[in-house]
């Protein structure tokens, strides 16, 4: 039988990715207001398969160790930037970590590699933050640090904020503006 304390952990595991969800529902909103929708819009990426490989480290894989949303401007033909957002919980390389909200502003050399890494690379931002050479320096304060993480990418900008930051709408809501910031015509908001 489980004890109360697992049964506790396992709702609070579940609460943290429902709250995921719904803030990743809130920015599908908040995005598409301001011209923005999802690569893949009825999946959340992590990188995890289905299988977890037995081994002394198995509990590590049962839980993603974090969840991607990536999006693009509506209406273009191409896309020569992509908005990326994750949510970290945990990081095999730190032994203490408190959940963060992963920001990334990419653009890519080439317009044709947009929406094959927007949807086949969901570790970008877990990689860039945490195991590129801006590892050492990162830490999720708003702070922006750019990288070029992998070849067919020009520039990746990431950023990132406590999890327990993202508390309500106005929250997310600047955000968002935080994520399109870069893009905006001059004298809109």
């Amino acid at each position: 039988m489980i004890n109360q304390s697992i049964q506790l952990s396992f709702r609070q595991v579940r609460a943290l990715v429902e709250h995921t969800l719904l803030l990743f529902k809130e920015l599908d909103q908040q995005l598409a207001n301001r011209g923005y929708e999802p690569v893949l819009p009825d999946v959340v990426q992590t990188e995890h398969g289905l299988s977890i490989h037995q081994t002394k480290e198995s509990a590590e894989s049962l839980v993603p160790h974090f969840l991607t949303r990536t999006y693009v401007r509506q209406q273009e033909k191409t896309n020569q930037h992509g908005l990326l957002i994750s949510v970290q919980y945990t990081h095999p390389l730190h032994e203490r970590f408190d959940p963060v909200v992963l920001v990334g502003d990419v653009t890519f050399k080439q317009v044709k590699h947009a929406h094959k890494i927007l949807s086949e690379k969901p570790w970008l931002l877990k990689y860039a933050a945490f195991e590129s050479t801006i590892a050492q320096e990162f830490v999720a304060d708003g702070t922006r640090y750019t990288t070029q993480p992998i070849e067919e990418i020009e520039e990746l900008i990431v950023w990132g904020h406590p999890f327990t930051e993202m508390r309500d709408i106005d929250d997310v809501k600047r955000l968002v503006e935080e994520m399109i910031s870069r893009h905006l015509e001059p004298g809109t908001t």
